[in-house]
C-alpha cells in the first residue's frame, strides 16, 4: 500500500507549494482550501505536512453507505468513486486524521488519491520533505508481520545472549 508520508527530518518550511501544486492538478485552481494536503503550522518556522494516513482498515471506506470509497488493489490507496458519491459525508468523521473534508464548491469529499500514483506534491517539494512511501509494513499480510516481528525478538535475544556470554568470558578474563 502507498501512501505519502513525512520524511525523518523535518524539512517542511511552510510554503505551501504542496496545497498550491494539489489544488491546481485536481481542480484547475491554486486554492490550498481545496488541496488533500496541508502545511500544518505547529510553531513559528516549525510545519508538518498532513496528508490522507492511507489507513490499513480505512475507516472513512467502512462510514461510506453506497461504497463510494474503495480501496484500489493497483495503487493501494482509497480512493472515492465520484460516480457513486453523493456527498452525504459520513466519511469525514469517520477519519481518526481529519484528513478527509468537504469543501463547500465541490459535490464529493477532498481526499488523497496519490495523484493516480505520481503524486505532484512529492514530484514538487523542492525541500524533499515528503515522499511516496510503499512501505512494507502495509505490503505484508498480518501473518508475516508477526513471523517477522518473531524473527526480530529471537535475534535480539540471541544477540542480549552472545552479549551476555561475552561480559561472563570478560569477567572470568580479568580475574
Amino acid at each position: 500500500m502507498s501512501r505519502i508520508r513525512v520524511t525523518k527530518d523535518n524539512l517542511c518550511g511552510g510554503c505551501d507549494y504542496c496545497e498550491v501544486i494539489c489544488s491546481f492538478y485536481h481542480h484547475g485552481v491554486c486554492n490550498p482550501e481545496k488541496s488533500a494536503i496541508r502545511a500544518v503550522r505547529v510553531e513559528p518556522g516549525i510545519d508538518i505536512p498532513s496528508v490522507c494516513h492511507q489507513c490499513h482498515n480505512a475507516p472513512c471506506a467502512a462510514a461510506c453507505p453506497v461504497g463510494a470509497l474503495y480501496r484500489d488493489e493497483k495503487l493501494g490507496a482509497v480512493l472515492v468513486d465520484e460516480k457513486k458519491c453523493f456527498g452525504c459525508g459520513d466519511c469525514v468523521p469517520a477519519c481518526p486524521f481529519g484528513e478527509i473534508f468537504m469543501h463547500p464548491d465541490l459535490p464529493v469529499p477532498v481526499k488523497c488519491d496519490l495523484c493516480h500514483g505520481d503524486p505532484k506534491c512529492v514530484k514538487y517539494c523542492f525541500k524533499g520533505a515528503i515522499e511516496l512511501d510503499s512501505d512494507s509494513f502495509f505490503a505484508h499480510s498480518q501473518q508475516e508481520r508477526v513471523e517477522d516481528s518473531a524473527k526480530k525478538a529471537q535475534r535480539g535475544a540471541v544477540k542480549q545472549t552472545a552479549d551476555k556470554i561475552a561480559r561472563t568470558a570478560a569477567i572470568h578474563i580479568i580475574y
